[in-house]
């Protein structure tokens, strides 16, 4: 830019100028489209797409790539109440509806694997982004639930689905990364390689196991009342993400594994939902927003990519229904709704928590392209059938409009 342009407008040389302004306008845009009866995080997309690498360029990867702290901070926040909303004894005790659950990450992963496999990706290729797509997404599902007021029984299921989800591709993403390092000549053997990745997971849960340790510990000692101790457990939450963020451990399991301390192993009543709503809202429409910057949309222009990607798509929502047939606990509509909530897909970057719409350098050039059109793809049209699959459940629930009254 030249110096006029900097006299004009110095604000674009700053890039939290630009962020914040981002921000703010994914908050204008959000009060539109709710007051027309859709999901307000959609507000934030459409700002992305305004600023980012497809609109006006003002946002882009070097530019968000300053702010990744605060871009994990937000996604922590996410993971962590995807664990605490994770039910264990619900999950032992429910017999099928549970192993249905199981069932329907495992299946995603196959179909997807059988439909990479037969537009001719390689193998390995294939694979990779299969174990990645086991899940679905913790930020689009807990932001639509958030966004609804959903609660109810579709909710709960989809909201334990969502944590098994991640999990089982975090394991499995193990194996896969270990099988594609060795293809290196210069790489260790492949023992070894997934030696040190089952060491990242064990690191990231004895952070976690430690960091509860501490919280309770320290809540226990001073005896602070629930409004206070909110603040602690997010003073908690920040030191698990730092520890896991300097020795390289698995921040997702570290933060699921928070999550399910809390609501698990925790007694006493906790009022941290209640406290952080705000801080969450806006963490949302962060991720929101960065994730839509970041949105090449000439990634969709090939007719070929875009199909597999919308067949994906599609396959991974029939198998999902198709592991609920064993389960007589839910009704048809209830099924059908979590098989349509479940249609969004994880990154790479999020399962490791260092960037929400992160590609892996190691896929080949189709496999990238692919990936890319199904990211493009998460954030343009998974929100909306996330939030529908939601709205038939009958679980939503909108929220009081205090403006009018005042």
């Amino acid at each position: 830019m030249n110096d006029k342009i900097f006299e004009l407008m110095p604000w674009l040389f700053s890039p939290l100028a630009i962020v914040g302004a981002g921000l703010l306008l994914a908050q204008l845009l959000g009060q539109v489209v709710a007051a027309r009866g859709f999901p307000k995080l959609y507000g934030a997309v459409i700002a992305g797409l305004i600023v980012g690498v497809s609109g006006l360029g003002l946002v882009d990867t070097a530019l968000l790539s300053q702010f990744q702290e605060l871009f994990n901070a937000a996604t922590a926040l996410v993971l962590f109440e995807v664990g605490r909303k994770m039910d264990l004894q619900w999950l032992w005790r429910s017999g099928r509806e549970g192993a249905s659950l199981v069932v329907a990450s495992l299946l995603r992963g196959l179909v997807t694997f059988a439909c990479l496999a037969a537009f001719g990706l390689p193998h390995g290729d294939a694979a990779f982004i299969a174990v990645v797509l086991i899940a679905a997404s913790p930020i689009i599902f807990a932001s639509m639930a958030a966004d609804s007021n959903a609660s109810g029984v579709a909710t709960f299921a989809g909201a334990n689905m969502v944590g098994i989800g991640n999990v089982i591709a975090l394991l499995a993403l193990g194996p896969a990364l270990a099988w594609i390092k060795v293809q290196d000549a210069a790489a260790a053997s492949f023992a070894a390689e997934l030696g040190d990745q089952l060491i990242k997971l064990a690191l990231g849960a004895a952070i976690a196991l430690a960091c509860y340790g501490l919280y309770a510990v320290v809540t226990r000692a001073t005896r602070a009342p629930a409004r206070q101790r909110p603040g602690m457990l997010l003073a908690v939450l920040l030191m698990d993400l730092g520890l896991c963020s300097v020795t390289s451990s698995s921040a997702l399991l570290s933060l699921l594994l928070m999550g399910l301390l809390l609501r698990n192993a925790e007694k006493r009543d906790n009022v941290f939902q209640a406290q952080v709503k705000t801080g969450l809202d806006i963490g949302y429409a962060l991720l929101f927003m960065m994730s839509a910057a970041l949105v090449e949309v000439q990634q969709l222009v090939n007719v070929t990519t875009l199909g597999l990607a919308l067949l994906i798509f599609a396959a991974r929502m029939f198998v999902t229904r198709i592991a609920f047939l064993g389960s007589g606990a839910w009704s048809t509509q209830k099924k059908n709704a979590m098989a349509f909530s479940m249609c969004s897909l994880v990154s790479f970057g999020t399962l490791m928590v260092d960037n929400s719409l992160g590609i892996y350098s190691g896929l080949g050039p189709a496999a990238a392209q692919v990936m890319a059109s199904l990211l493009a793809l998460n954030v343009l049209l998974a929100p909306a059938v996330t939030w529908w699959g939601l709205k038939i459940a009958g679980e939503t629930h909108a929220e009081e409009d205090y403006d009018r009254t005042n």
